[in-house]
């Protein structure tokens, strides 16, 4: 991985490279290392001791007018150090041709150029530096908000749940026994699933769907034969992931809200299918008393089903509900790559 420790060096191998070339038709190769030696290490102490500690003392301040005077001084220093370092090199070396008073302020005023776009450009880089750190941490910020939201929606879904279970074990007594066993065992099952599964974020779409035919199921025996039922689900083996229970939801709407006409058919029909191995449809209409009545009956599931697709699958499904006069349809299309 390229780390930023890596650039840093990458950057200065380059500064040193680049400094030798340029000092390469004026010196020997012995002083164009030498001094392109000390150019670099004395810039990189500028900037790491000097600029990058004006810049995050003065980053986030109004005083901006401050780091820039501090920076050109700082700049001015340097530039002063390394016109006398490439004096001492020079002098040192009998082979390079004596330094004049000219070309010492020649050497610093370039010296001073180098130093002061080195300093605007770790400036930027700090600045760039902060920025990234600042969006991340309002990403993780933003990612703990929605994990608490979604956790908090889970507890919530869960007195639902139970409540609902609770309610219709009164069915349960009314039935003679072996009826009554049967049923026990397939609520066993549900709730075996749903104490287990509920306490994690994301479970396998296989799972949720034998869980449904179960759940189904049940409903189908408590309703009697006076409702006409239909399930269709045409899901090959997969391994695709889903939040648990989000589509139990409307399959408790369906069953709370359907009509009770007695010279009409009362029905439910359920279809969940795949498309393009990743794209999750569901399909559920049943018949109800009238749009207004449903409106005043709705329960919190669809409320908290909308918020959980929200926070798991943004931007990533779509949810059309339609009120009818006496049908209620709901058409749910996830995808499951996200």
């Amino acid at each position: 991985m390229f780390t930023v420790k890596k650039a840093d060096y990458v950057f200065w191998a380059f500064m040193f490279l680049m400094t030798l070339l340029q000092l390469s038709d004026d010196l020997s190769f012995l002083g164009g290392v030498l001094f392109s030696l000390a150019i670099t290490l004395t810039l990189r102490i500028h900037v790491r001791y000097v600029i990058n500690r004006l810049a995050k003392r003065y980053l986030n301040s109004e005083s901006s007018i401050k780091f820039i005077l501090y920076a050109l001084f700082a700049s001015v220093i340097t530039a002063v150090i390394l016109t006398f370092e490439g004096c001492l090199i020079v002098g040192a070396i009998p082979s390079e041709r004596l330094v004049m008073p000219n070309d010492m302020l020649s050497l610093f005023f370039g010296m001073l150029m180098v130093s002061i776009l080195i300093s605007g450009g770790s400036y930027s880089i700090e600045l760039f530096k902060q920025n990234v750190e600042s969006e991340k941490l309002h990403q993780e910020l933003k990612n703990s908000v929605l994990e608490n939201e979604i956790d908090n929606l889970r507890t919530q879904l869960s007195p639902h749940f139970t409540f609902n279970i609770l309610n219709n074990l009164q069915f349960l007594i009314r039935k003679d026994k072996e009826e009554a066993l049967e049923l026990l065992s397939r609520y066993s099952k549900i709730l075996q699933y749903y104490v287990y599964e509920s306490q994690n974020k994301w479970i396998k779409l296989d799972d949720e769907i034998s869980f449904l035919k179960h759940y189904f199921e049940l409903e189908k025996d408590r309703s009697g034969e006076d409702l006409e039922i239909s399930f269709q689900c045409n899901i090959a083996e997969n391994h695709l992931m889903i939040i648990p229970f989000l589509l139990s939801t409307f399959i408790e709407n369906a069953f709370k809200h359907v009509s009770d006409f007695a010279d009409k058919t009362n029905y439910i029909h359920l279809h969940i299918y795949l498309e393009n191995e990743n794209n999750l449809f569901l399909k559920i209409e049943n018949t109800a008393n009238s749009a207004s009545d449903n409106k005043k009956t709705k329960g919190v599931g669809l409320k908290y089903v909308k918020k959980r697709l929200d926070l798991s699958y943004p931007g990533n499904y779509s949810l059309d509900i339609k009120r009818e006069e006496n049908k209620y349809r709901a058409e749910l299309q996830i995808n499951l790559n996200t």
